[in-house]
């Protein structure tokens, strides 16, 4: 695999599961009210969290096949599908989040699962035993969380710039993308499972 599509793809690959640009409506929403120095340590805290939960299964989700007897192509097929669910439920549109504590924002929903969701942690678990490695699963990782971050620290600037329309219809064609990701993901299972069945 050549090097820089490994990275590029790597990234784009979680950049579209981690969907920040499209999360904006919502975390604008929930922290529109709150003091603007803690809503930066909110952001920063979010995004870290998120990070480190990626960190854990991209490293640790090889064990957890081994321990439950999965393998990757079966992982493959599962993960796919569970994209392709997020995909549909991105496509149809979100449900709104409601009000909570900013003491709450932190580790839900921010930082799971709306960054570091059944999607991400799926991609990232891919991305290890799909062929691309820990390097560019890990620059994936830093890179996103990282992008995040800075949209997100300045998502009031982005809402403006965006709207709430716009938002939204950056986050419904990056939904689209992501179902033709999964699509891919559940073809390579099953083609894998086929070959190792000899069929």
């Amino acid at each position: 695999m050549d090097v820089f599509y490994a990275y590029f793809t790597a990234f784009t690959m979680l950049f579209v599961v981690f969907d920040a640009i499209g999360n904006v409506p919502i975390f604008y929403s929930l922290t529109e009210d709150l003091d603007p120095t803690v809503r930066r340590k909110t952001i920063q805290n979010s995004v870290i969290i998120a990070g480190i939960i990626l960190v854990v299964f991209a490293l640790g989700g090889k064990l957890i096949l081994d321990f439950f007897h999965i393998s990757v192509d079966d992982f493959r097929i599962a993960g796919g599908l569970i994209l392709l669910i997020v995909a549909i439920e991105g496509l149809l549109g979100r449900v709104e989040a409601m009000k909570i504590k900013p003491e709450q924002l932190t580790v839900v929903p921010l930082a799971t699962p709306l960054l570091a969701g059944p999607g991400s942690i799926s991609i990232v678990m891919y991305l290890m035993e799909g062929g691309y490695g820990v390097a560019p699963t890990m620059v994936s990782i830093v890179a996103n969380v990282a992008l995040a971050w800075a949209i997100l620290t300045y998502s009031d600037k982005v809402f403006r710039v965006l709207g709430k329309n716009g938002s939204l219809v950056f986050a419904r064609i990056m939904s689209f993308i992501l179902a033709a990701l999964a699509v891919a993901m559940i073809r390579e299972g099953i083609l894998g499972v086929m070959a190792a069945a000899g069929v």
